[in-house]
């Protein structure tokens, strides 16, 4: 009985002790598609990306209109080929397939690359903002107003001023 009411006034003690702790924590929220939304470097570093995308397409829709020819060249003419001829056709047909497939893959990946060394700097500075004004108004933790999906991860705020987005966008426009 006694151990029991020892473990009790423990438990008890800590509960308070936690209750504390949590009490003491300051956080804060940002919505950082709001701030990188409202800053004119991304609408230019978006018209880059897509002269980029526009470019890559047309270099693409020039292989691919090239490649549907040489295919159709193929159709046409098989029937006049022998067998080996055939596979052979058929075997480079299937490589230069893949060559295309992977020039694609190639530059969507440049585009992705370009677009991630094109918003580093500007996610820095964003990010510095940010820890600046939670240094300022001594926040413990900020967290994301929500996800990259748009599901809300903050529901309810009991005021306002834990909401640090506005600041962040005056402290870097």
């Amino acid at each position: 009985m006694n151990k029991k009411l020892i473990i009790a006034l423990f438990l008890f003690g800590s509960l308070f002790t936690f209750q504390d702790a949590i009490a003491q924590i300051k956080i804060g929220y940002a919505n950082p598609a709001r701030v990188l939304s409202s800053l004119p470097e991304v609408e230019q570093v978006d018209q880059q990306i897509q002269a980029l995308i526009e470019q890559s397409d047309e270099e693409l829709a020039a292989k691919a209109t090239e490649l549907q020819s040489i295919f159709t060249d193929y159709e046409s003419n098989m029937n006049n080929l022998s067998e080996q001829e055939r596979v052979t056709r058929e075997e480079e047909l299937m490589e230069m397939n893949q060559q295309f497939e992977q020039d694609r893959e190639s530059m969507m990946n440049n585009i992705r690359q370009r677009r991630s060394e094109l918003m580093t700097p500007i996610i820095e500075k964003m990010n510095n903002a940010m820890e600046e004004i939670a240094a300022e108004m001594e926040l413990d933790l900020i967290l994301n107003e929500g996800t990259s999906t748009g599901d809300a991860i903050v529901f309810f705020a009991n005021s306002e001023e834990l909401d640090i987005t506005d600041r962040i966008i005056e402290r870097i426009q």
